[in-house]
């Protein structure tokens, strides 16, 4: 408070006075009127930070921020700080549209004495202290204003300021609406927090724009979300900017072969890309000049490059020297003190030699460059730097502000980071910084489920139980172990071995259809002399009325007698040998031969209980065959008669 003459005031909240006791026949101080003010005051104040806090918005105050220029209009309202609700005007201003900014009013207290305002002297008229001086008056100024790194806010009266609303970039982030209770707001945020977390109501997508300078630009759809309790919702479209800050690695003399193109030309792929910048190019040249002999006999003439590898030749005219011979090569030097032939003193030669050389690549990509220049076949050392790939996260925080969360870049395993607490991840980026390449954008942030979402969700449930148990009642392993299953018996009716073996059945399995079994006899037919036929008409199909004549053929008998004929009527044998008392077998045999008018229905064999063994017949019954023999002449009589080389008893009938 401003410092006033004459003005007392002791009242001091770490004494513990709730209430003033006035005495009679004491004096009344003007200290204890200005006491009682603020004890009052601080009780209420007290009360009022309890349920709100400084720079909440009560009534109106609605905000509205052009995204284009930057133009702000607050509305008039009311707003609760230091201790009171108090009014303030309509507000217009133009705040910058690519950085943060914080609105909300600059809040200013005054004394106003009857100086300032003449109304404030005694107005009772026929008094003795009519138009005396009395109270002074205590005044507070609320102004409409903003804040930023690096601007001043243009506006008239200066305080202490209380932020409202945030804007990023140029769009607003709203909170909770009007009225604000710190308190209501505070518990509920943290019940929604500790119940749901932080997640994402509707909107709020990510997507990257491209590069700007050295800067990505990224877009956040409007959208709603809950950032650890609190409600934070974007009225539009949020564009933000982050500094690339690209992760480089360094590689030192990464070796290539040099191996050209018809024109002389080797585009090198790097081995790590893409490419950040390259720092040299080493390649071994090949060069032909013309040396001017020392003055005198073995003297070393220098050679015109550094880093000479060897020399290749050496000739004068039509002589070409011999290495090692006539010459040698000694520190970049031409060293002719072997015995050998040498050039004339001050005479010129022709050398031909190699050395290390840097070379500028050309057409320089993402990948690699262009090189020429080099001897086919050797080596090429390149020191280069490349961007190291990494992934990023988008946050927001409960305050509406987004972040770049940055990740740790791998060349190989690249990991995704973790957010700190407070923060919502709106998407994951994966940055390669390849040129002309946005990165990838992942949306991944928590969604929240809706009722309509649940009962789908639920309904897909029920359908996932309803196909697992046909897919059971399909599966024969439930068999082994029914028990076991939860308390739930399935039968699938594929064969009898779920069934019980210690009780007589009465039913039969067909075709995986529990159905009224089947009984039989089987006659066999053959071994009776009479012949089971339908009732028969005879019909003549074809006929020969005609006769022909007949002649002996050989009428000499000029050949060995023709030899009796033998039939045999095998007289198949029939049974069955059931093991069990299971009539499913004999039931789907009947069953499958009297649907044969079903043209795709065949006989099949039984099928095998999961408890039985079945192995071939080791001995066939004995049983009775006819034989008859015709053709024998009067008086021949049958002697041995054998079956498959075994010699067979025979009676006569």
């Amino acid at each position: 408070m401003p410092a006033l003459k004459d003005f007392f005031n002791r009242f001091d909240s770490s004494k513990k006075y709730t209430m003033l006791l006035f005495l009679a026949g004491k004096g009344l101080q003007s200290a204890e009127l200005n006491e009682i003010q603020e004890c009052a005051r601080q009780a209420l104040k007290d009360i009022g930070n309890a349920i709100f806090k400084d720079g909440d918005v009560i009534r109106g105050c609605t905000c509205v921020v052009d995204n284009q220029t930057g133009a702000v209009t607050v509305e008039a309202g009311q707003v609760y700080l230091n201790g009171s609700i108090r009014d303030v005007n309509e507000g217009n201003f133009t705040i910058p549209i690519d950085v943060s900014v914080k609105i909300g009013v600059y809040f200013k207290e005054k004394i106003v004495t009857e100086l300032e305002d003449p109304e404030l002297r005694d107005p009772a008229v026929g008094t003795r202290n009519y138009q005396e001086t009395g109270a002074a008056r205590l005044k507070y100024n609320l102004v409409w204003g903003f804040q930023s790194e690096g601007v001043t806010p243009q506006v008239s009266d200066f305080g202490e300021f209380f932020a409202i609303y945030n804007v990023e970039h140029g769009v607003l982030v709203q909170k909770a609406l009007a009225p604000q209770m710190d308190s209501v707001s505070t518990a509920l945020a943290r019940y929604d927090s500790e119940s749901h977390g932080s997640f994402l109501v509707r909107g709020m997508g990510v997507t990257c724009l491209g590069a700007s300078g050295a800067d990505q630009v990224f877009t956040i759809n409007e959208g709603k979300a809950h950032v650890d309790g609190y409600e934070i919702e974007l009225a539009h479209s949020l564009r933000v900017r982050f500094d690339n800050e690209i992760d480089t690695e360094t590689i030192e003399s990464d070796p290539y072969v040099f191996e050209p193109n018809a024109q002389g030309v080797m585009t090198v792929q790097l081995n790590h890309f893409p490419l950040a910048s390259v720092t040299s190019v080493d390649v071994t040249a090949q060069k032909t000049v013309n040396l001017t002999h020392g003055s005198y006999s073995g003297a070393l003439d220098p050679i015109p490059s550094t880093s000479v590898l060897e020399i290749i030749l050496i000739k004068q005219g039509g002589t070409v020297y011999t290495k090692s011979t006539d010459y040698k090569l000694t520190s970049g030097q031409v060293d002719w003190s072997p015995s050998g032939a040498e050039p004339a003193p001050g005479s010129t030669y022709e050398i031909t030699y190699r050395h290390r050389a840097r070379v500028e690549p050309t057409n320089v990509t993402d990948t690699g460059f262009d090189i020429s220049g080099a001897v086919d076949g050797t080596m090429v050392l390149v020191t280069y730097s490349w961007k190291k790939p990494r992934y990023d996260l988008i946050t927001i925080d409960s305050e509406g502000i987004v972040r770049r969360i940055k990740g740790l870049a791998h060349a190989w395993t690249q990991s995704i980071p973790k957010a700190p607490n407070g923060q919502l991840v709106l998407a994951s980026v994966f940055q390669k910084w390849t040129t002309n390449q946005k990165p990838k954008v992942t949306n991944s942030a928590v969604k929240a489920a809706h009722m309509v979402d649940i009962e789908a969700l639920k309904d897909m449930v029920l359908n996932l139980y309803y196909l697992m148990s046909q897919e059971r009642l399909k599966n024969d392993a439930n068999a082994s172990d029914p028990s076991t299953k939860k308390g739930i018996f399935v039968d699938p009716f594929f064969d009898d071995d779920m069934r019980d073996q210690g009780i007589e059945q009465t039913g039969a399995i067909v075709d995986k259809c529990l159905t009224l079994p089947l009984r039989s006899e089987v006659q066999d037919l053959a071994k009776d002399q009479a012949v089971y036929m339908l009732p028969y008409v005879l019909e003549p199909i074809i006929s020969q009325e005609l006769q022909t004549g007949s002649m002996k053929i050989n009428p000499y008998c000029a050949f060995d007698p023709i030899p009796a004929d033998l039939h045999v009527t095998l007289n198949i044998d029939h049974w069955t040998e059931v093991e069990t008392q299971w009539l499913s077998p004999i039931t789907e045999r009947f069953t499958r031969v009297v649907s044969w008018i079903a043209p795709t229905t065949t006989e099949t064999s039984a099928k095998t209980l999961v408890s039985s063994t079945s192995k071939n017949a080791e001995f066939m019954r004995r049983i009775t065959q006819k034989i008859r023999v015709e053709g024998l002449k009067p008086g021949e009589q049958i002697t041995t008669i054998e079956f498959d080389g075994i010699p067979v008893n025979v009676e006569a009938v």
